[in-house]
């Protein structure tokens, strides 16, 4: 019986990594995005522009070593909500 609750508990906890980076991306200044995107780059340990977008939408999900450094990235930029899809207002 309580495995079947924490089965349940499992998939009702969503990964916030899997959709990717860009609703922090798009809070970025345009003039930081150039910047950014090379710190963003590096902290993911990418080097091509196809591997950056693969992780931006989620199609590649990002390790915990990987998140803890995107993450330090978007917070010195001053963003805070990082992950998941981007919503227009």
């Amino acid at each position: 019986m309580n495995d079947s609750k924490t089965t349940e508990v499992a998939k009702n906890t969503q990964n916030k990594y899997k959709e990717g980076f860009n609703r922090g991306f798009m809070q970025l200044r345009q003039c930081d995005v150039k910047q950014a995107r090379a710190e963003l780059s590096e902290a993911l340990g990418i080097n091509n522009e196809v591997s950056f977008r693969n992780y931006r939408y989620g199609r590649l999900e990002v390790k915990a070593i990987q998140a803890d450094r995107v993450t330090a990235v978007f917070n010195k930029y001053g963003i805070n909500e990082i992950w998941g899809k981007y919503n227009r207002r």
